[in-house]
């Protein structure tokens, strides 16, 4: 499929949401919101939309039938986990996409770009050096990480041991449990010559985690990654009350960068009592994204937005290049604690864009 368009015609982009089964609320406010973004775009943006019911599986047939629609990118996916499903998928039919959940760990090869694959909002390679900077700064050198083996844990696993020592850091012990697991005070116990421990796993993993730690005298700071970041999944889950993690500035009610997108974002959300939801802020910044390349390059958009450089996004700043196509600038990211509603920060984003 080519990745060219007639100049006449708009960018046709794939959005995979959880449109039926548990997700199908938040997946069908998600597409609402992004129609009314595509809407606000000076480009024309023609949105299509498959439903993944929240089932990694399916992302081989969404792909292929994105394929035969002529989509020129697809947007995906929506939960973390099937985030190298979909990658693997889309590289397979040669579609260009934007990764807005998970990770992806393109090679760099001399004398080639990246390819046609981006990632935005809060990554987990970007989640870990904001949360490596909170931890140095405030002395907490010796780290314990208490990890998931599922491909969630594996992933930051990855990051998590590849940045420990750019921050000055030691990984003084790692201990691994269950998905269903309900009691981790065994593995606790095991961390507590640690000075700070950080707990990644899916998010329900980490709510029951967090459930646990509400009911021990566990003496250390426990850390939590970004997935536990949408506000209604914090008001449901009390034990998360106070806990530290990391999220986008904008949580905070921070507008770091790009006013008027906040401006249009919140307006949407509070007529509908919609919470903030940072996955809400990865897909708007795929459309951010499209928009900014296909203004430089047209038909060219891929080679467009390779050279955007710097680009304001709902959850921050990004500097996109050749190199580097995550791009999210720690600026745009903090360390919180949730409590009573209010977003408090534990470490605030960077004072520096780089």
């Amino acid at each position: 499929m080519s990745l060219a368009s007639p100049l006449w015609a708009g960018l046709r982009v794939g959005i995979v949401l959880p449109l039926s089964g548990e997700a199908s609320s938040q997946g069908q406010a998600l597409k609402d919101w992004l129609q009314t973004a595509a809407n606000a775009l000076p480009s024309r943006i023609d949105l299509f939309f498959y439903d993944s019911s929240g089932k990694c599986s399916r992302l081989s047939q969404i792909v292929e039938r994105a394929y035969w629609d002529g989509v020129n990118v697809l947007v995906g996916p929506f939960l973390s986990r099937c985030s190298e499903e979909f990658v693997s998928r889309v590289r397979s039919w040669g579609i260009p996409a934007i990764v807005t959940s998970g990770d992806f760990h393109p090679v760099k090869e001399w004398g080639k770009n990246l390819g046609p694959y981006f990632r935005t909002g809060l990554s987990t390679r970007a989640a870990v050096k904001v949360l490596y900077r909170c931890l140095k700064k405030k002395g907490q050198k010796k780290i314990g990480l208490l990890l998931t083996r599922d491909p969630v844990g594996k992933e930051a696993e990855r990051w998590l041991m590849a940045y420990a020592v750019e921050y000055g850091l030691k990984i003084q012990k790692k201990r691994y449990f269950g998905l269903h697991d309900t009691d981790v005070s065994y593995h606790l116990e095991a961390l507590l010559e640690c000075e700070a421990v950080i707990c990644w796993a899916p998010r329900e993993t980490l709510a029951r985690v967090a459930r646990n730690l509400a009911s021990l005298n566990f003496g250390l700071p426990v850390y939590f990654p970004h997935l536990v970041a949408e506000e209604d999944f914090l008001r449901k889950n009390q034990g998360l009350s106070g806990q530290a993690f990391v999220g986008a500035a904008l949580l905070a009610g921070n507008i770091p960068f790009s006013q008027k997108w906040s401006r249009l974002y919140e307006d949407w959300r509070r007529k509908r009592n919609f919470p903030r939801d940072l996955l809400f802020f990865a897909y708007t910044d795929a459309l951010i994204f499209l928009d900014a390349g296909w203004r430089r390059g047209r038909h060219r958009w891929v080679q467009g937005l390779e050279k955007a450089g710097l680009v304001k996004g709902l959850t921050g700043l990004y500097f996109l290049s050749t190199d580097d196509h995550y791009g999210l600038i720690p600026a745009s990211v903090g360390v919180f604690r949730y409590q009573g509603r209010d977003y408090v920060f534990v470490c605030p984003p960077s004072k520096s864009i780089f």
